[in-house]
């Protein structure tokens, strides 16, 4: 686990009215964007002040709405960043070896067949365009959520 990761914040001196009170009856779409794809979110609404839940974590004492939903935010960061590393290094792995079966078609196609010897480098350059995307980073932009100043 990311160091860091579960360490709670405080709620900042210049908030007036409590996390959970602006929470109130907002309807928040992750809960079912995360169910869509098994995931649960288990214990307490964000617009309860007390967050109760089930964790391996021990803590000392609970966590407000705020904290659990920074906290979730940067978990939910940490995992992203994580699969989306899993994902690319499969599909890298998976796209260099067609881009090698398909230069070795090429390679054993008659120098006569023009139309086949085009159809095959057609595929392996659309097999690089697509391997050059996926060696590209990609940037998502949010809200920030947490400042150096708080």
């Amino acid at each position: 686990m990311r160091e860091g990761l579960l360490e709670a914040s405080k709620l900042p001196d210049y908030a007036i009215t409590s996390f959970e009170e602006f929470v109130g009856n907002r309807s928040l779409e992750f809960y079912e964007n995360l169910d869509a794809f098994g995931v649960d979110v288990l214990g307490s609404e964000l617009n309860e002040a007390k967050q109760e839940f089930r964790s391996e974590f021990e803590r000392d004492e609970p966590l407000t709405a705020m904290q659990r939903a920074e906290g979730l935010a940067n978990v939910f960061i940490d995992a992203a960043t994580e699969l989306a590393a899993l994902i690319n290094a499969y599909k890298l792995e998976e796209i260099e070896t067609a881009i090698n079966d398909a230069e070795v078609r090429s390679a054993n196609l008659p120098r006569g067949d023009v139309e086949a010897l085009k159809a095959s480098f057609a595929e392996i350059e659309h097999l690089k365009a697509i391997q050059s995307q996926l060696r590209r980073p990609t940037r998502h932009t949010m809200a920030t959520f947490r400042a150096k100043q708080e």
